[in-house]
């Protein structure tokens, strides 16, 4: 899955062409499903399904939609969540295009978390990120949270570290050109799914972004 600095970038860019009724919700959203109480509800933030005779796996952002199609219309949050699984659903179909080797161990999904860290300063200074997002009071109370418990606070606490950071070192997994490429390869998309679903539509399909785990 993508980081979380990618999906508040994709929401700030996605601000410059297309009106919110509020950005601050439409930012929290597009981070949500990443804040999880439990590590073991990460799947379930993230509608992640499984088809087992095929050895795929995908974001299912139609179910999420389903659900919450006229959450979606109304409240930025939903359709910030939404576009996080789309843009999860993204970054999965660019690192299995060959791109991107995948970690073969945990030493090594410790080498990627780093790469992440090393990458925060180069997307904040880049795009002048800055960090507005603050837990919505009574948060707990909302319909989004029927999906699994939220450590909200925790999360954005965390999350505000990463505007600031200053890790450095050399990549290994993922490099700045990469994460250039990404951005570059999908933003049009994400902002025409976003057009379509804010009018009432959609043109993507969650299956067509189903991914083959790779053998490395």
């Amino acid at each position: 899955m993508a980081q979380r600095t990618i999906h508040y970038l994709f929401g700030e860019l996605f601000s410059q062409h297309i009106k919110f009724k509020d950005k601050q919700r439409f930012l929290l959203g597009s981070v949500l499903p990443d804040a999880f109480a439990d590590v073991s509800d990460r799947n379930k933030t993230h509608f992640k399904q499984q088809i087992a005779e095929k050895n795929q796996g995908y974001f299912d952002f139609d179910k999420f939609k389903e659900q919450y199609f006229d959450l979606m219309q109304k409240d930025d949050l939903y359709l910030g969540y939404y576009m996080h699984l789309v843009e999860d659903a993204f970054y999965r179909d660019y690192i299995y295009c060959g791109r991107f080797r995948m970690p073969r161990n945990m030493e090594e999904v410790g080498i990627l978390h780093n790469d992440y860290h090393i990458l925060n300063s180069y997307i904040s200074e880049k795009y002048q990120l800055r960090n507005i997002l603050e837990t919505p009071v009574n948060f707990t109370d909302e319909t989004i949270c029927d999906i699994a418990d939220f450590s909200i606070d925790e999360f954005l606490n965390d999350m505000s570290h990463d505007f600031t950071e200053n890790t450095v070192g050399e990549t290994v997994f993922i490099t700045e050109n990469m994460l250039d490429e990404f951005i570059d390869n999908y933003l049009a998309t994400g902002i025409k799914e976003l057009t379509a679903v804010k009018n009432r539509t959609t043109f993507l399909k969650a299956i067509d972004l189903a991914y083959t785990r790779s053998k490395n």
